[in-house]
């Protein structure tokens, strides 16, 4: 959303990845879900986001991303670019309604319309708003295709080949960073959405934090062979860059397993303890899932993890359950919570106890603190 004369990119093909637009917005919104900082988001957040949704309205409403050559009534991001692939293809082949741009496109929308509500400007945004739901009502389906040994599964772009190397795990983008897809998803997306995170084959860079975020957030992760990677993209100093993992794509044979480490590290992996975050506790949903990717018979235990809605939360694991959950709510909202326990859980708070069936959905006052335990 920057006036430019030229391709904004050193790197052509990147100077028409479309998803960038609302990727560079989505920590903004991330920040107020987690934090419920509304002097955050109408000071700082909101304007940036709302920029960000003015050029992806535009951009797809223009003549040329819409109409009778389409052959449908939907609106479509075209040009575009998959991220990490392609370029501009003959025909623009590959350049319409990528994976990576549906998925972000349609979160930072949400988003936008949340962030109305939340600053009770819905008002003053109606025409915008419209617009964006317009557009939400008429967005591209996301591309699939039959891979050899999983069935049906993402790709990042219609006609692509799904056997594809990739460069950053495209495939599963849905999971993770559009966060449309996960386990709370119904059955049979979530069985393509794990077939895509099965099926994908990267060579390796941009993917030790992102594609095991992935698996952890669709509760599939292998936390053994994450902890393999790990050492096998250690450097002397403790941090991780990225090794090469197979060819077939854009390297081949011949290529150094470990040429990325002369060049450092790449930013995002210091984002690494994410990764085991996520297999504690998941709250991207607004409901808090605990342990969703952690193994029966190992313990485990943390202390004040940040969830959405602004809550902090404590629990432990222990023979194959939760042992207990605390929660602190600093903004005061709704609590919902995944039942932790089959037959129940006792809640104790204002020095009161009360028994909770099935999955908990409580109001809190801020500041206070909430703690649950097995009932019985």
């Amino acid at each position: 959303p920057v006036d430019m004369a030229i391709n904004p990119s050193a790197g052509p093909p990147f100077g028409w990845v479309m998803c960038t637009t609302p990727w560079v917005v989505q920590s903004l919104w991330w920040h107020y879900v987690y934090t419920m900082d509304k002097a955050f988001l109408r000071d700082k957040g909101f304007e940036p986001i709302k920029l960000a949704v003015l050029f992806m309205a535009d951009y797809m409403k223009r003549p040329d991303a819409r109409g009778a050559r389409w052959g449908d009534d939907r609106y479509h991001i075209f040009p575009t670019v998959p991220p990490e692939l392609y370029g501009l293809m003959p025909g623009f082949k590959y350049n319409a309604d990528s994976l990576t741009d549906i998925t972000l496109f349609k979160f930072v929308f949400r988003a936008y319309i949340e962030a109305c509500a939340a600053l009770d400007i819905e008002g003053e945004e109606a025409a915008l708003i419209g617009e964006v739901l317009d557009i939400l009502e008429h967005l591209p389906d996301y591309p699939t295709a039959l891979s050899q040994e999983r069935g049906e599964v993402f790709v990042s772009v219609r006609g692509e080949d799904p056997e594809m190397v990739y460069n950053t795990p495209n495939s599963a983008f849905t999971v993770f960073p559009g966060e449309d897809h996960g386990l709370h998803s119904p059955e049979d997306i979530y069985e393509i959405a794990c077939n895509s995170y099965r099926n994908h084959r990267n060579e390796g860079g941009n993917e030790l934090v992102f594609q095991n975020l992935q698996g952890a957030r669709l509760g599939i992760l292998d936390l053994e062979k994450f902890k393999r990677q790990i050492e096998y993209c250690m450097m002397p100093n403790g941090t991780c860059t990225d090794m090469v993992l197979q060819v077939g794509g854009r390297y081949k044979d011949t290529l150094n397993f470990d040429f990325m480490s002369r060049m450092g590290i790449w930013f995002e992996n210091t984002a690494l303890p994410v990764v085991i975050n996520e297999c504690l506790l998941q709250s991207y949903n607004g409901i808090l899932r605990l342990f969703p990717n952690w193994p029966g018979e190992q313990y485990a235990e943390f202390r004040t993890l940040r969830a959405a809605g602004g809550f902090l939360v404590s629990a432990a694991w222990e023979d194959g359950a939760v042992q207990w959950l605390e929660v602190q709510s600093e903004a005061g909202g709704k609590l919902r919570i995944y039942a932790p326990w089959e037959n129940g859980a006792a809640c104790v708070r204002d020095m009161k106890e009360e028994t909770l069936q099935g999955d908990i959905a409580l109001d809190t006052v801020a500041g206070e603190v909430i703690r649950f335990t097995r009932h019985g």
